[in-house]
């Protein structure tokens, strides 16, 4: 049951991190939904958790030199 209580949400989050910059790049570029978009979105998830993951690191790491 504990397993389920963390993996359900942490799915969800990964399904909503790819399809939401799949659907941005389908909608930018255009017609009948393809790999392509699917490339472009998963290169934009990709994106995005580099971002957050540096920003995180970034921020944690400035939180352990003030304590």
């Amino acid at each position: 049951m504990l397993f389920l209580r963390g993996a359900i949400p942490l799915l969800f989050v990964a399904a909503l991190l790819i399809a939401g910059p799949t659907l941005l790049a389908w909608w930018l570029i255009g017609g009948a939904f393809s790999w392509h978009h699917l490339a472009f979105g998963l290169g934009g998830a990709v994106l995005l958790l580099a971002i957050g993951g540096t920003w995180l690191g970034w921020a944690m790491g400035r939180f352990k030199q003030k304590m």
